[in-house]
């Protein structure tokens, strides 16, 4: 009995004694869980601060930011709170739940901080650039630009709004000049605020060549293009935009200026994506055309015609100023100037613009040459304000804009540089002076509207037309200018003249300059775009001794001058975004070099020449990375005038002592600086005093400025240190000057001694001392200041403080962001002003002020000073606060906050601080009940946008108090989107009390265009009425003196009715349109959906309570005669019920049993197409996860849905039918028979249903399933069998998957008549009875239009057509049969058509032929018919071992030239015409062609290893240890690729195999070398248990002499790819990539054993590309002592191959190769592999 005992208590107190261990440690190791849980939140904390700092960096520098990051931050936040939360002092040593529970909450917190470390020490850091085609959340303004608003585009720009929204390419097209371009960027603009499109992809065409515009679209959506082939380029832009289309991203592609046809498939758009719209603009219409025509597009054309002459007047005089205009001389002149101007924008522009100034003699001598022009309108308005420019600064600062590209935005710095290089500026003697007058040029140039204002800040751009100009000038005389930023892959110095004295010119596609090109007076050099492959000429720079200014970007590997070779006068040389990993201390030489500039080139050490350039003025260290300064370099340069050394992140510039003590000394004459300080502070004497241009930070990166902007100089301070070391730095004197502080300064209580004058952003962050930021004459001091923020201060009270007491008032004259975050004691914005006014305020963020219970003061509030009493403060906003234009509320995390405005808000016309506001997020309010007042109407005359989640107290969103609203004499509504997540207590969106005018109530929501509701537990009701019955009597039926109300409305009643709706309709109003008798009725109001009647897309998801979605009320049963039938009669309307609703979406909802649930009387439905009626632009209905329908439409239901395109169900297991008859009954009998004769059919335009994983489907349709003999019964069949099998007859795509119960596709009574059929796809795991109409119906079955068919799983069918249905399957092009165990043939014979039936049988648009796993599929077709397949050029077949043959008859296959099995592509003479016997199948069983009894059925005779041609797989999983057999070898002779991918579960272990000598069966005498001949590519990824590729032994040796590329991936087992025997016969190989192996050691492994041995030397002739990623255990490419030659390795790739000791062991000679790409970034080769990598070892670098 012990021994029992023991053997299961043992156990037992086994598994109990962990857990009860554990538990008691929470009781008596509290204190110590508690101390570890903070060690780890302080470890958490620096971990969220290194986040956040990389985030805002990303942010500045628009790099991408991973997803999780907003996530796991606002985890942090959390853990934050629970940490604090919890106390090891609280608890006392006897309070032991406390103990016991302090301990416990410790561990569970501990264990989710250290989840949090783990994940983010995994979170993946892209820092890839964000595709600039992004869609920014700015809303973007729909005033437009005033000046730029002409009536005459108000209809081309309406049309095209309309033509995107319907079609997938429009055009703007009209003359140069016209505006073509602008009202582009206005549709952009309108479009990005209205978020229509996720991402904008433009680029301008102009003359660009199609690799440029592949490099400007990749560009847009950050895509690297590698590649050079177009081809393959084009291939790679394809799959990145069909990622997007699998992301659901609508995209609009702008194609801007498009002067020639291009073809769409060259730059990746072809074929079209769906989820893509194309914008072209264009002067000609016909190339518009052309494009269109390639792909098949039905192209709107909307022609931006010339101005009227009245407007293009209005335009001129607008410009020119209204004195003028009353001077009756130049009213004349200018009248007739605008009309030589031909009334275009442009040319009108350019005049005015010049001539605002000028007088009467310029008008006339301007009108004078207009009328005597020889150029075109555009050309000579240009010419006369070019003329006028008084200055030759200026004009020389406009030409030098033409030496860029069309549409490039010009920063106004490289021009500065420019200018003072060639010596351009007079009377300057600093580059301070030179910026001020190049930026004088420049604004006075775009007064003039010669350059335009662009995005970029600190850029300018030029109209195209302008820079026709501009290159007509500079093309002309002596010295001409050379500049081509086309297609340069051919580009030729022929024609050049020599003379010429500046070259600017885009090295696309270049691989060599000219080698005659001499240029003697050259004076600019201009190179962009030039990859590594682009060659200069040795003595390039001989002959251009008048040089003076080069620059050069993105040039991968720029030849740069050295002092014998360049001129002497050489004073600018700007490198930007250069590759510099070589020497290049030759600049040292250039001793009259004034500018320098090495921006973003990679450079790692400045050596101790560049210190001879005693005349360098500028010098530019931007983005290089982890430079080191050679001592003495800095202190030599005793001219400099500034410095930039800005780097991102954490790798700034490595500073030692001698550097800093340099740097303090030349501080001494410095005029601009930007340089971060981190660990070491500010070096000592650093002076400060004399910088007037300065970017600084000390303890972070200026990178992680958010105000920071790329080519635009503000003065900015970035400071986290404590108050002391801020002192002694003396960065502080700075603060005046300052226009950019970042302050995060320990120990700083105020900043009262300050003096902020020219700041314009200040961000106040972590400051633990500080009460408040300003005192009040300091605070109205700040004129400038545009942003504030402010954040976990933890003692702040107020912004700004008057110690004297006293009213006063405070005014913020500029700021338009205030963000207000983590400040527990703020109780307001002042302590003592009555008055604050922040006039400017546009957007305000308060996040975690835990002291307010409102936002907004009560209208009668007394409180005008703030109150020492904190519980007494409730609204944040005081009553004297004045906010008139805030447009964006985001409020976060107020604990206390009840409400936002006073429950009862009293508008008046004078109430101006909400009226402005668009936007309105809340987020994580719990005790936040009442979102809008009772009467909200003044506040949502502008809200566009409502986002509410996680606030657990609403209810509902607008509680409207109709009482309350009063009188408003002209009110819409622009609210678009309402957005609710999280509330756990909401139950209605809205609740209106009283009776008011329902025109207010219709306009409040009139514009909603989107709804989302997610997350709401108790939300019941979508669009019915919540309130009481006496509130749905009351809100249904209102009445209205309805005498007045009809005299006063008429008009617009008027309006209403000729767009086809109507929305309230009265007695009087309906007897004075119709005649006769009408029994009295009330106005009608319609439920709350027809109050957001312009609602677009509704979308519902997880709301488990929801029964119903719409419910009409059934008509009071008092009523004789209801109102929709008496309107029916006389053709009338009642209101319509969400007549723009276009995508309803339904999700998740589990009580849900109707969409639709009415009474029939309640809607009208329609007689004709043209009438509007309810729901009747709904075109895509998509419904999931919804178990309790049992059905989704009724019969009349398809009457009022004339639009709808797309059906989708998926998961749901409850329904049983897609159209029903089931609610047909006695009561609306009348008016189903009364719609059967209207002339709208049911689902007319449906294009796709789609039903998947419906195991109780059993019918599509309700009509068939009704059988009786009664003939009232027979007719009620008839009509709703006509009504609900159209469902099936106008569809053009049917996919249905997994619907076991269904029965029947088609009823039989519509085989003859699914003409628009194009794609059916039926798939069923367990479907064991779906047919196909068969024997007498087959004769009707007429399938014209089907171009796709594709029957999978279907187990009873034994074949798909009758002989005598081929004759309509004109259209067909694919077919796919697989999976179907009963199938015998395709098609049957039809024996009572074979004598009518024609001899030969053609399939005209056959391309794709598959049949797959058809067990007893005996052929195609049996009988003696002639096939021919014109175009049928892809079959696969496999599986089928009954086949005898393929069609009795010969089958004429001229296309064919493969057959596919599921071991790859086979070459095959025969085609279609085999003809086997059951012995040909025997024999092959008796002897399988293959070792492995799984890849029997994948190879069956015709088709073996002999004629295998192409081995392509994906996501097969191989349940074959090996691919290719030992046996098998001999017969691969014809074997041309093998593409092996994604087969993660599989258990291969070798590709070919290479049996040892004990095999048996291998006869080592006959053959010793085994060659692929024909073999070129080899692909293999994610083959996780692969170990051998080939391998190579003393009995058998594999070749592959025509072997050209290898590329192996994720193949965890994998040690190495070739053995040392094989290497010698890969003459071919070109290109070799292996990555992500991480057993792999050796790239070639000895074979001891082999008798084929490697020589002392080995070649890879041909091989040009060698990558090397993610190789953890890679010791090196061999190990041997044999030497090695690449003569043709020019790309060499290393990266993250941390064990790498060298390349080879032997010699490796590669003279091609020029860079290697490394861990840490490109490196320029001077030795050799080996010598390279021990080198970089040797300095501390990791491979």
């Amino acid at each position: 009995m012990a021994f029992i005992f023991e053997s299961i208590a043992g156990p037992i107190v086994e598994c109990l004694l962990p857990p009860v261990k554990k538990n008691l440690s929470y009781l008596f190791s509290s204190t110590k869980h508690v101390r570890n849980m903070s060690a780890k939140m302080n470890q958490l904390n620096g971990t969220c601060i290194d986040v956040k700092n990389h985030r805002d960096a990303n942010n500045i520098n628009n790099l991408e930011i991973p997803e999780r990051v907003p996530g796991w931050l606002e985890e942090v936040e959390q853990i934050r709170k629970d940490a604090q939360s919890i106390s090891s002092t609280d608890s006392g040593c006897f309070n032991i739940i406390m103990r016991y529970r302090a301990g416990r909450k410790a561990c569970k917190t501990t264990e989710a901080i250290e989840s949090l470390i783990t994940e983010k020490l995994q979170m993946s850091w892209s820092d890839a650039q964000k595709p600039l085609g992004r869609v920014h959340s700015k809303i973007a303004s729909s005033d437009g630009d005033a000046q730029n608003h002409f009536k005459s585009r108000e209809k081309p720009f309406k049309d095209a709004l309309g033509f995107l929204q319907q079609n997938q390419m429009i055009a703007l097209c009209g003359m140069g000049g016209v505006g073509k371009t602008t009202m582009m960027e206005q549709l952009k603009k309108h479009l990005e605020g209205e978020k229509k499109f996720d991402l904008f992809l433009k680029v301008v065409i102009g003359k660009k060549e199609a690799s440029s515009i592949q490099q400007a679209l990749a560009e847009c959506i950050s895509l690297s293009l590698t590649e050079t082939d177009p081809t393959r380029r084009a291939e790679r832009l394809g799959i990145a935009f069909t990622e997007l289309v699998k992301q659901n991203k609508k995209v609009l592609v702008i194609l801007d200026d498009v002067w020639e046809s291009i073809d769409l498939k060259d730059i990746g758009l072809s074929p079209f994506p769906n989820s893509f719209k194309l914008l072209l603009t264009s002067r000609k219409e016909n190339t518009c055309k052309q494009i269109a025509e390639k792909c098949n597009f039905d192209l709107k054309v909307v022609r931006v015609e010339l101005m009227e002459e009245l407007e293009a007047q209005n335009f001129f005089w607008k410009i020119i100023g209204i004195a003028k205009q009353n001077d009756p001389e130049l009213n004349q002149i200018g009248t007739e100037i605008v009309r030589e101007c031909g009334c275009l924008p442009l040319a009108i522009n350019l005049v005015a613009s010049r001539l605002k100034f000028e007088e009467k003699v310029a008008w006339r001598d301007t009108l004078r040459r207009l009328k005597n022009k020889n150029l075109d309108y555009v050309q000579e308005s240009v010419k006369i304000s070019y003329d006028y420019i008084k200055e030759d600064e200026e004009k020389e600062i406009f030409l030098l804009c033409g030496l860029f590209p069309d549409d490039f935005n010009i920063p106004i710095e490289e021009l500065t540089r420019y200018a003072w290089g060639l010596r351009l500026l007079n009377g300057v003697s600093t580059l301070g002076e030179a910026r001020d007058r190049t930026e004088t040029c420049v604004q006075s140039l775009k007064k003039a509207n010669l350059l335009m204002e662009c995005d970029a800040d600190g850029c300018v751009k030029m109209h195209d037309l302008v820079l026709d100009f501009v290159l007509g000038i500079v093309s002309r005389g002596e010295h001409p200018w050379v500049i081509n930023h086309g297609d340069n892959s051919k580009w030729t110095s022929v024609g050049m003249s020599k003379t010429c004295k500046r070259i600017s010119i885009t090295c696309t596609g270049m691989s060599e300059f000219p080698s005659d090109s001499k240029y003697p007076n050259l004076s600019l050099l201009r190179l962009m775009d030039g990859d590594k492959s682009l060659k200069f000429p040795n003595d390039f720079y001989e002959r251009m001794e008048n040089l003076e200014v080069i620059a050069y970007e993105k040039m991968q590997y720029p030849l740069l001058p050295g002092s014998l070779q360049s001129s002497t006068k050489l004073q600018t040389l700007i490198l930007n975004q250069c590759l510099l990993t070589f020497d290049f201390s030759a600049i040292g030489e250039l001793v009259n070099l004034e500018v320098l500039s090495f921006a973003h080139c990679r450079i790692k050490k400045l050596p101790c020449s560049i210190g001879n350039l005693k005349k360098l003025k500028l010098l530019e260290l931007t983005g290089c990375i982890n430079l080191r300064i050679d001592d003495g370099v800095l202190k030599s340069l005793v001219n400099l005038e500034e410095l930039y050394m800005r780097v991102h992140g954490k790798k700034a510039i490595r500073f030692t002592d001698s550097n800093h003590a340099e740097l303090a000394e030349l501080s001494e004459h410095l005029s601009a600086l930007e340089v971060e300080f981190f660990d070491n502070g500010t070096p000592e004497n650093m002076l400060f005093t004399k910088l007037k241009r300065f970017r600084i930070s000390m303890g972070c990166g200026l990178g992680d400025n958010p105000g920071l902007k790329m080519h635009s100089f503000e003065n900015t301070l970035m400071l986290v240190t404590n108050k002391d070391e801020l002192l002694e730095s003396r960065l502080n004197e700075l603060f005046v000057k300052t226009e950019v502080l970042y302050l995060e300064v320990d120990g700083m209580n105020d900043f009262h001694q300050q003096s902020f004058n020219n700041l314009r952003v200040l961000d106040v962050f972590k400051c633990a001392n500080l009460r408040f930021l300003f005192t009040v004459p300091i605070a109205n001091g700040l004129m400038n200041l545009e942003r504030l923020t402010v954040s976990q201060c933890p003692v702040l009270e107020v912004l700004a403080h008057s110690e004297n007491g006293g009213d006063g008032s405070i005014r913020f004259q500029g700021l338009k962001f205030l963000s207000l975050k983590m400040l527990p004691e703020l109780i307001g914005l002042c302590n003592t002003a009555n008055v604050i006014e922040l006039p400017q305020l546009v957007e305000l963020e308060l996040d975690g002020l835990p002291y307010f219970n409102s936002i907004y003061p009560e209208k009668t509030s007394a409180t005008s000073s703030m109150s020492s009493n904190v519980s007494a403060i409730q609204p944040f906003f005081n009553k004297g606060v004045l906010i008139p234009k805030l447009e964006k509320l985001r409020i976060w995390r107020l604990d206390k906050l009840k409400e936002i405005w006073p429950y009862q808000f009293i508008s008046s016309s004078d109430e101006v601080n909400a009226c402005m506001l668009r936007e309105i997020r809340v987020r994580e309010c719990d005790n936040l009940v009442n979102l809008f007042p009772t009467n909200p109407m003044s506040l949502l005359g502008r809200l566009e946008e409502l986002d509410v989640s996680n606030c657990g107290s609403i209810e509902l969103l607008f509680n409207i108090d109709m009482s309350c609203v009063g009188e408003i004499e002209e009110y819409s509504s622009n609210l678009r989107l309402i957005n609710v997540d999280g509330l756990g207590k909401l139950r209605e969106l809205w609740r209106m009390k009283g009776e008011s005018s329902s025109d207010i109530l219709i306009r409040t929501f009139q514009a909603v265009e989107r709804i989302e509701i997610e997350k709401c537990e108790r939300f019941v009701n979508v669009f019915t009425p919540t309130v009481t019955n006496s509130d749905v009597r009351t809100f249904m039926n209102v009445s209205i003196d309805g005498r007045r109300y009809c005299e006063a409305n008429r008009r617009n009643i008027e309006l209403v009715q000729k767009s086809k709706e109507i929305n309230v309709i009265s007695k009087e109003e309906i007897i004075s349109e119709v005649d006769g008798n009408i029994p009295d009725v009330e106005s009608s109001i319609h439920p709350k959906p027809f109050h957001v009647n312009h609602l677009q897309r509704l979308k519902v998801h997880d709301c488990k309570d929801v029964e119903v979605v719409f419910e009409i009320e059934s008509s009071s049963s008092n009523s004789s005669t209801d109102l929709t039938s008496t309107l029916h009669k006389y053709n009338h309307q009642p209101p319509l019920l969400l007549p723009h609703l276009k995508v309803l979406h339904l999700d998740d909802m589990s009580r849900m049993s109707d969409v639709w649930k009415c009474n029939w009387k309640k809607l009208v439905i329609p007689q004709n197409q043209s009438q509007s009626y309810s729901f009747h632009n709904l075109t895509i209905i998509h419904m999931e996860k919804c178990h309790s329908i049992k059905y989704l439409f009724s019969p009349l239901m398809g009457k009022l849905l004339p639009n709808l395109k797309v059906v989708w169900i998926r998961w749901c297991y409850g329904i049983e039918e897609v159209v029903s008859n089931r609610d047909i009954n006695d009561e609306n009998e009348e008016i189903i028979s009364s719609t059967h004769t209207n002339t709208i059919s049911s689902f007319p335009l449906l294009e796709e249903l789609f039903l998947r994983s419906l195991p109780r489907l059993k019918s599509i349709d309700g009509g068939t399933t009704i059988t009786t003999t009664s003939i009232h019964d027979q007719f009620k069949c008839s009509q709703v069998g006509v009504a609900s099998w159209f469902l099936c007859q106008y569809s053009k795509k049917i996919y249905i998957e997994n619907c076991p119960a269904l029965s029947r596709v088609f009823p039989s009574n519509v085989v003859g008549r699914l003409l628009k059929l194009e794609e059916l796809r039926i798939c069923d795991d367990t479907c064991t009875a779906i047919t196909i109409p068969r024997s007498a119906n087959m004769t009707l079955l007429q399938l014209p239009n089907l171009t796709i068919l594709k029957i999978e799983r279907c187990e009873v069918l034994e074949y798909i057509f009758t002989s005598s249905t081929l004759e309509s399957l004109k259209q067909l092009k694919e077919l796919t049969v697989a999976e179907c165990k009963a199938m015998q043939v395709i098609v049957k014979e039809d024996a009572e058509h074979t004598e009518t039936s024609k001899s030969i049988i053609v399939f005209p648009r056959l391309k794709s032929l598959t049949l797959v796993d058809l067990p007893d599929l005996k052929g195609f077709f049996l009988g003696k018919n002639e096939f021919r397949w014109k175009v049928l050029e892809m079959v696969e077949m496999y599986g089928c071992p009954q086949m005898m043959n393929f069609t009795s008859g010969h089958s004429m296959t001229p296309k064919l030239k493969y057959i596919h099995t599921a071991y790859g592509k086979h070459s095959l003479e025969c085609g279609l015409n085999f003809h086997l016997t059951n012995a040909t199948h025997e024999d092959e069983t008796q002897l399988p062609m293959c070792s492995t009894p799984d890849l029997i059925k994948l190879v069956q005779f015709p088709w073996s290893f002999s004629n295998l041609v192409e081995v392509d797989w994906k996501y097969k999983l191989l349940k074959s240890r090996i691919i290719f057999p030992c046996k098998e070898l001999l017969n691969l002779k014809n074997l041309e690729k093998v593409s092996i991918t994604n087969a993660y579960e599989s258990v291969t272990e070798e590709v070919f195999e290479v049996a040892e000598g004990t095999n048996e069966d291998v006869d080592i005498e006959t053959q010793s070398v085994v060659v692929f001949e024909k073999l070129k590519e080899v692909t293999l990824g994610g083959i996780y248990n692969l170990k051998h590729v080939w391998r190579s032994n003393r009995w058998i040796v594999l070749n592959f002499p025509n072997l050209t590329k290898v590329s192996i991936e994720s193949c965890k087992l994998l040690g190495h790819v070739f053995s040392s025997c094989m290497v010698g016969s890969l003459l071919q190989l070109q290109e070799l990539k292996i990555s992500d192996c991480k057993s792999m050691d050796v790239i070639v492994k000895q074979v001891e054993d082999s008798k084929t041995r490697l020589t002392s030397e080995v070649v890879f002739p041909c091989l040009k590309s060698i990558t090397l990623e993610w190789l953890l255990n890679l010791k090196g490419f061999c190990l041997g002592k044999e030497a090695f030659e690449w003569p043709s390795l020019d790309t060499l790739v290393i990266k993250y191959c941390p064990e790498i000791t060298v390349f080879t062991n032997g010699q490796s000679t590669t003279p091609e190769l020029k860079l290697i790409d490394t861990t840490f970034g490109l490196c320029h080769v001077t030795e050799d592999p080996n010598s390279f990598i021990k080198t970089y070892q040797k300095e501390g670098w990791q491979f």
